[in-house]
């Protein structure tokens, strides 16, 4: 059974009176790399007579942390957002308590963020006047994940059936560009979250490597390290007014079938060089025991390509793979822009011909030299550090290549695979170094494309000193150093709460680490003090909602749904059938056999101590809730029923 209002969970209402509802709630989110933050502003209205609780409780993302509240009252006579103080728990639901209580010579007015499980917080704010309205906001931080060049977002539904969130989206940077389901939005774009959504962020502007660190010493031995490396959308570029000599091996060794896949990697890698506005010249040489060139020097790439359509190479007898390396190195001669040679071939030549000789050749030139050995097959292209020609091209900048080139396949396709031999697309042979840590303590793939990215979130014994990233683009060495910054320090130190390590961590560790990023944590909780400007000291009774107030994760206390999608519960737990059963028997009696419902019933040890809400499925009448209502509060609970706090939601399905 889908319940109303299943899609957005948050519950909203007023201690005294149901006349308090929402009007508002509107999110400021702010996308930058690693972090998503918003801002959340929510405002209540009290129809009632009297002052007024007003109570929420908020699903939150997963992985969402809460890290400030303010409340907004008045200050001379004009509006003023009162900033919250992050307290330790217990302290601040006893100030909660004390403020809110009846009398006081000098009323101040508080609002409680507190902390329920990592998904769920639970926000007081008192009071809400008569015929007045509150406003009331509080701030979450998010991860984000880096992924094909961009920040990525998924945000689900947030606020109540009636009062879905409203978001208004913004980049950090006002170049980079947004994104909306994929699809690129302005600055200010505003949605509506009654459904999931998935965000993104391309920023304008980015370094090749980019490296963060966050190292929090919290307790003897016990340090928390969160990593992050991410590569550039475009690691490189293809540069302006190369030249370019493609060499192909037109020997007999290879097969009719090697000869058509060097022409075709040939034109694929061409291509990439044949827009007019980068000015590049090329040039294909033919070699088996001679070499002959097809176009009499450097002319236009695009004229490069074109004849390329009508070549079949001959199939002769020689491979003077040095001839050809020798006649490339002269085309090049005297160019000034950036040089470049691709040799295409079997590697199959003259035992006297040693990669000492061609690297020698190679490096005359002052061309990037790239070798690809050609076979058969899908479309492919796979660095081998381990050939023997590798000497000759690395200390160029260039690589040895397994190529193959599906003769069938797609034109483009092959264009994107052999992209890679026109500039640099990922990073290989790549080192993560944390020191003093080992160097495989962290995982990272050898190779890293461009726009992907890389991170580690881990509990371990010693500070880290700095974090160092190797690699290679093609064969040059490249790296990057950082170290941590407070910023990163902070933004960790709170973000664990919404981790896996949160498990990992005491009630003692968790202390340092939340007051370090000012989150609210099972042991931490926001509270704002107004001065106090209403007339009435009227304030909260023992019996009017106070059982709400929390002290964070211990003592058991927690909340659970009872009924389809149940959370939150011991295995083996026999409470929630009992409370199902005696909300069956309940709305049996009340509205005969078959009818579904939800309650949402509080309880402390043995007692129940509020029935939040009732709702009886396809039903308006008053007397029906009363009478259920009636029931459930002669309900004996057992003696197991033993938490400190706990909150429940009974679902009845239909029969």
């Amino acid at each position: 059974m889908a319940w109303p209002g299943s899609a957005a969970a948050d519950e909203v209402w007023g201690t005294r009176s149901e006349r308090l509802v929402e009007r508002s709630h509107d999110i400021r989110l702010v996308l930058d790399h690693g972090v998503a933050t918003l801002r959340v502003r929510r405002a209540v209205h009290n129809g009632g007579e009297r002052h007024d609780q007003a109570l929420f409780w908020i699903d939150v993302p997963e992985t969402a942390v809460a890290t400030g509240l303010r409340t907004r009252g008045m200050l001379h006579g004009k509006p003023h957002w009162f900033e919250g103080d992050l307290l330790e728990a217990e302290l601040a639901a006893q100030r909660y308590t004390e403020l809110t209580g009846i009398g006081g010579y000098y009323p101040k007015d508080p609002a409680l963020l507190s902390w329920r499980n990592p998904t769920l917080l639970a926000l007081q704010v008192f009071p809400v006047a008569p015929q007045t309205e509150k406003m009331v906001e509080y701030t979450l931080q998010m991860p984000t994940v880096y992924e094909e060049g961009r920040d990525h977002l998924d945000l689900p539904p947030l606020g109540t059936e009636k009062h879905p969130a409203r978001v208004t989206l913004k980049a950090a940077h006002r170049r980079d560009q947004l994104f909306v389901r994929g699809e690129p939005v302005g600055h200010g774009t505003q949605l509506t979250l009654d459904q999931q959504v998935s965000l993104s962020l391309a920023r304008a502007r980015t370094p090749r490597i980019e490296a963060h660190l966050a190292s929090v010493p919290f307790a003897d031995q016990r340090v928390l390290m969160h990593l992050d490396v991410a590569l550039a959308p475009k690691l490189s570029t293809i540069p302006r007014n190369a030249r370019v000599v493609v060499v192909l091996d037109g020997s007999r060794s290879m097969s009719e079938g090697e000869r058509k896949a060097e022409v075709a990697t040939a034109r694929a890698t061409l291509e990439h060089f044949a827009a007019p506005k980068l000015g590049a010249k090329a040039e294909v040489l033919v070699f088996d025991h001679k070499v002959e060139g097809r176009n009499g020097g450097l002319v236009s790439v695009r004229k490069a390509i074109a004849d390329l359509e009508h070549l079949e190479l001959p199939g002769n007898n020689g491979s003077h793979v040095d001839q050809a390396l020798t006649r490339a190195g002269e085309l090049l001669a005297g160019s000034k822009g950036p040089r470049r040679i691709v040799l295409l071939t079997d590697a199959r030549t003259r035992d006297g011909l040693k990669p000492a000789r061609l690297r020698t050749l190679a490096e005359d030139s002052r061309a990037i030299v790239h070798v690809g050995i050609v076979g058969e097959g899908s479309a492919t292209l796979q660095r081998d550090d381990s050939h023997p020609w590798a000497e000759a091209t690395t200390t160029t900048g260039g690589l040895v290549w397994n190529v193959a080139a599906d003769l069938d396949g797609d034109r483009q396709d092959h264009r994107a695979v052999f992209e890679e031999l026109a500039r640099p697309v990922r990073l290989d042979h790549v080192r993560v170094l944390v020191p003093p840590l080992a160097d495989e303590h962290v995982y990272v793939d050898e190779s890293m494309v461009e726009g992907e990215g890389v991170d580690a979130f881990e509990l371990v014994t010693e500070p880290i000193a700095h974090l160092r990233v190797e690699g290679e683009l093609w064969s040059t060495p490249v790296h990057e150093t950082v170290f941590a910054e407070d910023e990163d320090n902070r933004r960790w130190a709170a973000l664990v709460f919404g981790s896996e390590l949160l498990g990992e961590l005491s009630e003692e560790e968790m202390m340092p680490l939340a007051i370090l990023g000012g989150a609210v944590s099972p042991v931490t909780s926001y509270l704002a003090i107004e001065p106090g400007v209403r007339p009435s000291t009227e304030g909260l009774d023992e019996t009017e909602g106070m059982g709400m107030i929390g002290f964070g994760a211990g003592g058991g206390s927690g909340s659970g749904t009872i009924g389809q999608g149940s959370v939150g519960l011991i295995g083996g737990d026999s409470r929630p059938e009992f409370l199902r059963q005696a909300v069956r028997d309940a709305l049996d009696d009340c509205a005969g056999p078959g009818r579904a419902a939800r309650v949402v019933l509080e309880s402390t040890l043995d007692e129940i101590v509020h029935l939040d809400r009732i709702t009886i499925v396809d039903s308006t009448d008053p007397t029906l809730t009363r009478c259920v209502e009636t029931q459930l509060w002669d309900l004996e609970l057992r003696r197991d029923f033993n938490d400190e706090w706990r909150r429940w939601v009974v679902d009845v399905p239909a029969t």
